[in-house]
């Protein structure tokens, strides 16, 4: 669910790919940019967040850059090429995964996340690609960092040969509305989610 500020088309901050030593990190920056009014993953709390991050990477289910290229990152954008099986394959993959998963997930936060996907019509997604999150810290927005990220996740699937990506994003936010409409996206379906109006959009990926 992409969250940041930055001024549309503004794209002059570096990025580089993330590793599964980058989680706790990328946790920390998914707490504080989508929270739990926010995002409904992030009130299964910070150990699922973590592993998520951290096996999402290492098993190849998804990519994430982050940005400035050294140092901490300040903000970071997760891809996938299969947004329905992201999930499953990051956090239950095999009964290790799902003991884990039942036993650190919390339970208040497991029952809202449901909750919200059965009443936006979302528990059950289509298999496309997706621009799952993106996020910049509050110290940081202005900067170009999310115009910056969206450039990375278009280039690497324009380098995967996709021929097109979806987001989504809260209908209330604004500014990164603007950003994604500025970078080519289309607003596709309009629907509501824990009680937040949302836009489905989607960016056709140009030949090079």
């Amino acid at each position: 669910m992409p969250a940041t500020s930055d001024p549309p088309g503004r794209a002059t901050a570096a990025t580089r790919l993330a590793t599964p030593a980058d989680a706790p990190l990328l946790a920390a920056l998914h707490a504080e940019t989508l929270p739990g009014d926010v995002s409904d993953f992030t009130p299964l709390g910070p150990a699922v967040v973590r592993r998520f991050y951290a096996n999402a990477i290492a098993r190849g289910v998804a990519t994430v850059w982050v940005a400035p290229a050294d140092g901490a990152p300040l903000g970071f954008a997760m891809s996938t090429p299969d947004i329905a099986a992201l999930f499953p394959r990051a956090l239950l993959a095999g009964a290790g995964d799902i003991a884990r998963f039942v036993f650190s997930a919390n339970p208040v936060g497991l029952a809202r996340a449901v909750i919200a996907k059965l009443s936006s019509g979302t528990a059950n997604v289509a298999a496309v690609p997706e621009l799952v999150y993106i996020a910049v810290s509050a110290a940081a927005r202005g900067r170009g960092l999310g115009a910056a990220l969206v450039d990375a996740v278009h280039a690497g699937f324009r380098a995967e040969g996709v021929a097109e990506y979806e987001l989504n994003v809260h209908a209330a936010n604004g500014p990164a509305t603007r950003l994604y409409l500025a970078k080519g996206f289309e607003i596709v379906r309009r629907y509501r989610k824990s009680g937040h109006d949302m836009y489905a959009m989607r960016r056709r990926v140009e030949r090079s």
